[in-house]
C-alpha cells in the first residue's frame, strides 16, 4: 500500500493519526509502514523528520518509492498510532530549505549562476554553483536580493501540476518527473519542483546569510544559514570577536589590525629567535668540537638533543658542517614537544624524532645514503644531498643506538 504524504499538502502538520499496514524486523530495530504520514524522508539534501510514532521515537524515515519506512527501535503495540513530528528540527529545515530555494533563485538572476547541488546539514547548508569563478560582489549581490525577497514576506505556494505543464512554465530547472509534479512557488520570484518542506512566506525564512566559499570539484560551494541558524551564527561570531579583541586589547571592529599587527610582530620575533638561536649554535658546536677527538682525519660531533631544541639542533648540525673535517649525527627526540613554527620550519612531523646528517663541504663520506642506511634498520625514512640528510621516524628510545650506527658505517 502506497503512504499517503500529508507533508506534501501540509507542512505545518504537527500531529496525525495513521494505521500500521506492516511492521518488519530491521538492523537495529523496526521497519514500520503506515497508511499516511507526515514525516518527511531523507531526499532531495533533505534530511528526515524526526518526533515519535505511538510514544516510540522515529530514528530515520527512508523514501521507498511509494511507501514511507518509519525506523523505531520496537514495534508498535496498536494497529492505529499518534504521529507527532520533532517541530523544532522541521521548522528548521523548512527555514533552510526555503531559503535555498530563494538563495538559488538570486544567483541565477544577479549572476546566471545556476545551482548544480543542495545539501542541509546540521549546523549549516550549502549549494553548489556551476562556476568556478564566483567572486565576494556576486556572493554579496545575490544575498543581498535574496534578503529582500524575506524582508517582502512574498507568499510561498505548493502547487500540483502534471509534468508536461510544468515544464511549459517558467521553472527555475526543468523536470523530469512524471505524472503530478509538486511546484514551490515563491510569488515573483521563483518556481522549482520539489518534494520538501516549506514555509508559507518568506519572512518565516529569517535572515540569510552567506558564511563561506570554497571551490569543489569546478563548481563553487556556498555554505549558508537562515533564520534561527542565523541568529546562533551571528551571536558566536559576536562573541568570538569580543573575546579575541579582549585577548588583543581592543574593540571587536579592530580585531583584524591587532592581529595583522600581532602576526608582524610575532613573524619578528621569530626572526630574531632564529637569529640568536643561530649565534648560540655556533657557541656550543665549539664546545661540542673541543670534546670530540680527531678520528680517521674528521671529528665527529654526535648528540641527542630534546624536542624544545628541535630548531637549535638543526642549525649546530650545519654549523659543524662549516668547520672543515667535521661531521655531523644530530638527533631530535619526540618533536611534540617542540614549538609549532619549528616542526613546520624544520619539515618534520609533530610527534615524531627528527635526524640531521651534515658533513663539511668535500667530505668523503654520504649523508643521504647514510641517512637512508641508518632509518632502515630502525623502522624510519629520510633523504637529502650528499652533505646534508634529515629524516626521523625511528624510535626514541633507539636514538643512540642509531646514531652509533651510523657514526660506526662512516
Amino acid at each position: 500500500m502506497a503512504t499517503e504524504r500529508l507533508y506534501y499538502a501540509d507542512c505545518y502538520l504537527r500531529e496525525f493519526e495513521a494505521r500500521v499496514v506492516a511492521a518488519e524486523p530491521a538492523p537495529g530495530g523496526f521497519r514500520v509502514y503506515l497508511d499516511r504520514s507526515a514525516f518527511y524522508p531523507e531526499s532531495g539534501g533533505q534530511p528526515s523528520d524526526r518526533g515519535a510514532l505511538g510514544g516510540i521515537p522515529v530514528l530515520d524515515v527512508v523514501d521507498e518509492g511509494d511507501r514511507l519506512a518509519h525506523l523505531l527501535n520496537r514495534q508498535p503495540e496498536s494497529k492505529t498510532v499518534k504521529g507527532e513530528i520533532d517541530w523544532r528540527r522541521r521548522f528548521d529545515h523548512m527555514q533552510q530549505h526555503t531559503g535555498q530555494h530563494a538563495l538559488s533563485a538570486a544567483f541565477e538572476k544577479a549572476g546566471g549562476l545556476k545551482t548544480v547541488s543542495f545539501h542541509l546539514g546540521a549546523e549549516t547548508s550549502t549549494i553548489d554553483l556551476d562556476s568556478d569563478r564566483v567572486g565576494r560582489r556576486q556572493i554579496e549581490e545575490a544575498e543581498e536580493l535574496a534578503n529582500g525577497v524575506v524582508f517582502e514576506d512574498r507568499e510561498v505556494r505548493i502547487l500540483f501540476r502534471g509534468a508536461g505543464e510544468a515544464n511549459r512554465m517558467d521553472l527555475r530547472k526543468p523536470t523530469e518527473r512524471e505524472g503530478d509534479v509538486r511546484l514551490i512557488e515563491i510569488e515573483g520570484f521563483d518556481l522549482s519542483a520539489c518534494g520538501g518542506t516549506h514555509v508559507k512566506r518568506t519572512g518565516e525564512i529569517g535572515t540569510i546569510a552567506a558564511r563561506r566559499i570554497e571551490l569543489v570539484k569546478g563548481n563553487t560551494r556556498v555554505e549558508f544559514v537562515c533564520g534561527y541558524r542565523a541568529l546562533r551564527s551571528a551571536r558566536r561570531d559576536f562573541l568570538n570577536l569580543s573575546e579575541a579583541g579582549r585577548l588583543l586589547s581592543g574593540a571587536a571592529d579592530q580585531v583584524p589590525v591587532l592581529a595583522a599587527k600581532q602576526s608582524q610582530e610575532l613573524r619578528a620575533a621569530v626572526r630574531a629567535r632564529e637569529k640568536l638561536a643561530g649565534r648560540v649554535a655556533e657557541y656550543r658546536v665549539a664546545e661540542l668540537l673541543f670534546t670530540v677527538p680527531l678520528r680517521n682525519g674528521r671529528r665527529v660531533v654526535r648528540h641527542v638533543f630534546s624536542a624544545e631544541e628541535l630548531l637549535e639542533a638543526k642549525m649546530i648540525a650545519h654549523a659543524v658542517a662549516k668547520q672543515p673535517s667535521a661531521v655531523a649525527l644530530v638527533a631530535v627526540k619526540g618533536t611534540q614537544g617542540a614549538k609549532a613554527q619549528d616542526v613546520k620550519a624544520q619539515g618534520v612531523k609533530g610527534s615524531s624524532t627528527a635526524l640531521f646528517f651534515a658533513q663539511s663541504a668535500g667530505g668523503t663520506a654520504d649523508m643521504s645514503a647514510l641517512l637512508r642506511q641508518t632509518v632502515a634498520r630502525f623502522g624510519g625514512k629520510g633523504g637529502g644531498t650528499r652533505d646534508f640528510a634529515q629524516g626521523g621516524g625511528v624510535a626514541e628510545e633507539k636514538l643512540e643506538e642509531a646514531l652509533a650506527l651510523a657514526e660506526s658505517l662512516l
